[in-house]
């Protein structure tokens, strides 16, 4: 049978083997941090550049649109405008034709009375 030396040495081995399972796990565990932390890093980094290409692309398409499309709507809603301008009275000959408007319509109804009074006396 196994004495007593014999089972402290056989505990004392397996302490020691123990020990030394306890420390490579523990670096074991550190080494795989440092490896997950890193390609968190690097998976960060790809997901920023995608993302960056991403709205740079959009944001030419945005400009590309805005460009073709809506400028030239633009272009074409001002010249119309400008035209539409051109072509309206100034303020003073509004003025002038709005009291010519009512001046012509006081006589139409001067007129339109004399008219009147005129067929009912024959």
């Amino acid at each position: 049978m196994l004495e007593e030396k014999d089972l402290q040495a056989i505990a004392q081995l397996i302490l020691s083997s123990e020990d030394r399972m306890r420390t490579e796990i523990q670096a074991s565990e550190e080494r795989m941090k440092g490896y997950v932390q890193e390609e968190i890093r690097a998976s960060e980094t790809r997901m920023k550049d995608y993302m960056q290409g991403e709205v740079q692309a959009s944001e030419t398409r945005t400009h590309a649109f805005i460009e073709s499309g809506v400028m030239k709507q633009v272009r074409l809603l001002a010249e119309g405008h400008e035209q539409i301008l051109e072509r309206l009275p100034e303020a003073e000959e509004i003025d002038s034709l709005r009291s010519r408007v009512r001046t012509l319509e006081r006589i139409v109804t001067e007129h339109s009375q004399e008219i009147g009074e005129l067929k009912r006396a024959q």
